[in-house]
C-alpha cells in the first residue's frame, strides 16, 4: 500500500513520469478525470525556458480561497504562504471563486515561497508580476493572469482541506478532487493530481504503458503503420 511507503519515496518513484503518463494511468484505472486540472498551464519560469525544469512533483498544501464580501467563511490566522513553514518540498494548490478575475498570487508571495522550500505552486486562479515570476526560477501553473492584486477582491480562508477544482467552460467534465498530502505532478503539457493511495498502481501501470509505447516507437521508426502497430502492441 502506498501509506507504507515515505512521502519523498512516493514522489521519487511519480515525478519519472509525465502528466501525460500519469493521466493515461489514472484513467486506466477509473478515475473519471484522469487527474487532470483543465484550463491550468505553466506561467513560469519565461516561456522560452520552459522545459523540464519547469516540472515539479511534491505533496498538496492547500489553500481555499474566498470572496472577501464572504463574512461567514473562516478567517485564518497566518498569512498562506507562511502556513506552508515545516511543508518543505510540498506544491501549493490554490483555487478561487471561478468568476475572480483578480490575482490571487504575485511576485512577493514567490520570494516567501521560495525561501519556506515550496517547489511551486497551482493557481485555480490567476497570478500576476510575471517579470518578477519569470526572474524567479519558481515554478507557477495559473489559470491566467491579472494586473489586479488580491486585495480587496479575495481573502484566503483554510489550509489543508479538501479542494474541488472543476473547468468553468465545461461543466459537463469531471472534477478533481485535490486532498492535502495528494501528488501534485506539473509540467509543460499541464497539472493531474494523484490519490495519494493510487501512486504504486500508476507508477506500475505507467512503467508498463511506457514500455509498449517504446515498442510502438521502434515499430513506426521502421515505416509500419499506426493500425497496425496499436494492434500488435496495444491490442487494438
Amino acid at each position: 500500500m502506498a501509506a507504507a511507503k515515505g512521502t519523498k519515496e512516493l514522489v521519487s518513484l511519480l515525478e519519472k513520469f509525465g502528466t501525460c503518463e500519469i493521466a493515461d494511468a489514472l484513467v486506466k484505472l477509473k478515475n473519471r478525470s484522469g487527474g487532470h486540472l483543465p484550463g491550468i498551464f505553466a506561467h513560469a519560469p519565461r516561456p522560452d525556458k520552459a522545459g523540464p525544469s519547469t516540472g515539479i512533483c511534491g505533496p498538496a498544501f492547500t489553500v481555499e480561497m474566498v470572496s472577501q464580501a464572504d463574512v461567514d467563511a473562516p478567517k485564518p490566522d497566518k498569512h498562506f504562504v507562511d502556513a506552508t513553514e515545516g511543508h518543505e518540498g510540498c506544491v501549493m494548490v490554490i483555487s478561487a471563486p471561478p468568476e475572480t478575475r483578480s490575482a490571487i498570487w504575485g511576485g512577493l508571495m514567490t520570494l516567501r515561497a521560495q525561501a519556506l522550500g515550496v517547489k511551486g505552486v497551482v493557481l485555480d486562479g490567476r497570478c500576476r508580476d510575471l517579470e518578477e515570476q519569470w526572474d524567479s526560477g519558481f515554478s507557477i501553473f495559473a489559470r491566467s493572469h491579472s494586473t489586479l492584486g488580491q486585495s480587496p477582491f479575495t481573502r484566503p480562508s483554510r489550509f489543508q482541506v479538501p479542494l474541488s477544482i472543476a473547468d468553468p467552460t465545461a461543466p459537463s467534465f469531471p472534477s478533481t478532487t485535490i486532498a492535502p498530502d495528494d501528488l501534485v505532478r506539473a509540467d509543460v503539457d499541464g497539472v493531474v493530481v494523484c490519490p495519494r493511495a493510487d501512486v504504486l498502481a500508476v507508477v506500475e501501470a505507467a512503467t508498463k504503458a511506457r514500455e509498449v509505447d517504446e515498442r510502438c516507437k521502434e515499430d513506426l521508426l521502421q515505416g509500419k503503420g499506426v493500425k497496425e502497430t496499436f494492434a500488435k502492441w496495444r491490442g487494438k
